[in-house]
């Protein structure tokens, strides 16, 4: 490695540790192709448009490097940070980047051009990509990329196993023939991506969004509801068998419009977040549910059974709430004995502008802040409701 280089790293390293003679390692288009350089500290480097080809940075640190349109093909990254790093327009062509960390960073389009060269040549050498990164054949088996961006990138024929793409932004990504066998895509956005003969066996994707994906959205959707019935299944037994067999259903975050629950008895579950967008649930029984920040805007709740139920700022514009029964819930004891005393509905900030109450029971319920715009209450059951 050139001299002035390693006294350029000396200076950066004392620079990160606020040391006397400390300067930020600030070099565009350096060369370090075919260098191994284990355990190397580059965060926070300026160093757009360099070339990492062959090289082995291993174990290295990057994390919040500007690595603009950065050429890291055929590299060897294993366990490498990236966090927060912006490597927007690089490009990973058939690197092994096992068990790196993408968190927070932004592999998004953008194209670098090259100042230097002959007068004749200077902003006409492009280097980067307009889609976003070139990750082609990579290996980014157990990586870790939670809340990273990916928008655009090209994972073609990739090892995505166990990757970690929790709510990653992996729009109009091409993951044509990826693997992505064991991959946690919960919240990701996959929202135009192409997922055309790509492995998901295994995969978590509650909560993906997967509007207009390409390819194997069929398949993703009976896998996720395939794990939202089996969850369903577990609860009404735990319902039936009062706990003893079967598992409490936590729906948390989940997109679940595609559900009817119509005369289900999910005492007891939890549908925080969740998306309940025009779902029927006609006469369900729905005792002591929480449905804290959940959207049901436009179901169908009449005839419902929601004693003690949580609604604190749920989403029920427009929900149907005839004849329903949100009144207090009997607590019992541990052996299913009446205690008298009760747990009221809780509608604490609830959107209910336009709902339908017409016969619905209210009594004790929790309806302060809540917005009842449009509202008709005239036939409402609503003895010691607090407003």
């Amino acid at each position: 490695m050139a001299r002035n280089l390693v006294e350029a790293l000396k200076a950066h390293a004392l620079w990160l540790n606020r040391r006397t003679g400390g300067i930020r390692l600030d070099q565009p288009w350096i060369d370090f192709s075919g260098i191994r350089f284990a355990h190397c500290d580059f965060r926070k480097a300026r160093l757009p448009g360099s070339r990492f080809v062959a090289a082995d940075f291993s174990d290295g640190n990057f994390a919040e490097a500007d690595l603009f349109a950065a050429d890291f093909d055929q590299a060897t990254l294993r366990r490498t940070k990236f966090q927060k790093a912006d490597l927007r327009g690089s490009s990973f062509r058939g690197a092994t980047l096992v068990e790196a960390d993408f968190t927070d960073a932004d592999l998004s389009g953008g194209v670098l051009f090259d100042a230097g060269g002959p007068q004749e040549e200077k902003m006409n050498r492009p280097f980067g990509s307009r889609e976003g990164a070139d990750m082609k054949s990579a290996d980014l088996s157990n990586a870790h990329a939670a809340g990273s961006v990916f928008r655009g990138v090209t994972l073609t024929n990739a090892n995505l196993r166990n990757i970690d793409f929790r709510k990653a932004d992996l729009r109009n990504s091409d993951l044509t023939g990826a693997d992505l066998t064991g991959a946690d895509l919960t919240g990701a956005d996959l929202a135009g991506a192409n997922l055309t003969d790509a492995a998901l066996e295994n995969s978590k994707l509650e909560g993906a969004n997967m509007v207009r994906t390409i390819g194997s959205i069929a398949r993703l959707e009976s896998e996720a509801q395939r794990d939202v019935n089996r969850m369903i299944a577990d609860h009404r037994k735990w319902v039936a068998t009062n706990g003893v067999e079967g598992t409490q259903g936590n729906f948390t975050g989940l997109d679940l419009r595609s559900l009817d629950l119509t005369g289900y008895d999910l005492s007891a579950a939890v549908f925080k977040a969740a998306n309940l967008t025009r779902v029927p649930c006609k006469g369900a029984t729905l005792t002591l549910c929480d449905f804290t920040d959940a959207v049901l805007a436009g179901a169908d709740l009449s005839g419902a059974i929601l004693k003690g139920a949580m609604f604190k700022a749920a989403d029920l514009r427009g929900v149907d709430l005839s004849n329903a029964d949100a009144g207090p819930a009997e607590i019992l004891d541990a052996k299913r004995r009446p205690t008298g005393r009760h747990w009221p509905a809780n509608f604490l900030a609830a959107k209910l502008r336009g709902a339908k109450l017409a016969g619905t029971r209210l009594d004790s319920a929790n309806l302060i802040g809540a917005d009842l715009l449009d509202v008709d209450l005239t036939t409402a059951s609503m003895v010691d409701v607090r407003r």
